[in-house]
């Protein structure tokens, strides 16, 4: 247990990008990162990080996921609070076969689209 928790620390400390245990997401004026796990049967809980590429801006980031359809939001985030130029955001109740949105703030809250990134391609925080 101790252990898992150790990979946990680890993983969020590492910058994204730099690290085994995250999976960039997308793109537009920050590059988005996310890594699950495992809490419940079939739930996770979903970190993610914003890097706003040393650029110090203004705006937040919009996190949310969507299960089955676009319009059945289980979860969203938004994060205006930057250190180190990344922006942190938390998901729970996740499941696998959920999608995940993230966008600068700048786009207004986030909209889940169809083409939001699978959940379940996700690479673990706790990696084991």
């Amino acid at each position: 247990m101790l252990l898992a928790a150790a990979f946990v620390t680890v993983a969020l400390a590492s910058p994204p990008g730099d690290s085994d245990y995250w999976t960039r997401v997308n793109k537009d004026a920050f590059t988005h990162y996310a890594c699950k796990t495992r809490e419940k049967d079939r739930e996770y809980t979903i970190r993610t990080a914003s890097f706003d590429n040393g650029k110090n801006t203004e705006p937040g980031v919009y996190t949310a996921v969507a299960r089955g359809s676009d319009r059945n939001v289980v979860t969203w985030r938004n994060s205006k609070k930057w250190s180190g130029h990344h922006a942190h955001t938390t998901l729970r109740n996740v499941r696998s076969g959920d999608r995940l949105w993230m966008q600068g703030a700048y786009y207004g809250p986030a909209a889940p689209w169809s083409d939001g990134f699978a959940v379940s391609k996700l690479k673990r925080c706790d990696p084991r």
